[in-house]
């Protein structure tokens, strides 16, 4: 009986020790997963705030570069050129709407240039294609950088930069012509007078650049 109680005593401590020594183990397997599970989501923020931070700085970059772009696109050198293409387009105007008068047979008819001088009916519709023409020649000259001083450093350099203003130039016009036409005149474009002001335009502006980068020079 003796003996009984013993081996049940001895079976109870070694069931007791047992027990406890795997309570102790699942502790430490629960504790090593939860430094695994924590350290995984430590690298994870980690990576996070690393890629935000190169997010940021590649989108400061890119807000840098735009303001940079702009700020060389918008640059004016010389406003002396650019007050002067706005003086020489003002008078392609008034060639073209000489050219006009003369060629209209009423103009003979009244006397000619024996009539008197009177203000033109038209003079509204000059300073509206005057407007047209500066804003459309400007934005052409600034996206070629055609007011800085390698513009016009010779003859051969002035010619070109003007013919490539002036290609960009008839396409900005004739879009505005088009757009404005569809979205708030409803009328059809003068083809023909686009034509004229283009060519009167080519000429011109490239005898203006040629003559002003000679002047320069001196």
């Amino acid at each position: 009986m003796y003996c009984c109680s013993l081996f049940l005593a001895v079976l109870l401590l070694c069931s007791a020790t047992t027990s406890n020594a795997f309570c102790q183990h699942r502790s430490l397997l629960f504790v090593g997963h939860q430094c695994r599970k924590h350290k995984a989501a430590t690298i994870l923020l980690s990576k996070n705030d690393d890629s935000d931070d190169l997010g940021e700085k590649n989108q400061n970059i890119q807000d840098k570069n735009l303001t940079s772009f702009l700020d060389t696109l918008l640059e004016i050198p010389d406003s002396q050129l650019l007050a002067g293409d706005l003086l020489f387009i003002l008078v392609i105007n008034f060639l073209l709407q000489i050219a006009d008068e003369v060629g209209d047979p009423s103009f003979w008819l009244s006397g000619g240039f024996s009539q008197p001088i009177t203000m033109p009916v038209t003079l509204l519709a000059v300073v509206v294609r005057d407007s047209k023409m500066s804003i459309s020649w400007v934005l052409s000259a600034l996206w070629n950088r055609g007011y800085s001083s390698s513009s016009f450093s010779d003859d051969t350099t002035a010619a070109k930069k003007s013919f490539q203003i002036w290609i960009d130039y008839c396409s900005i016009r004739i879009l505005m012509e088009l757009g404005l036409s569809l979205l708030l005149s409803h009328t059809v474009v003068d083809g023909w007078l686009l034509f004229r002001e283009a060519w009167y335009s080519a000429f011109v502006m490239t005898f203006f650049r040629i003559v002003y980068g000679r002047i320069w020079s001196l």
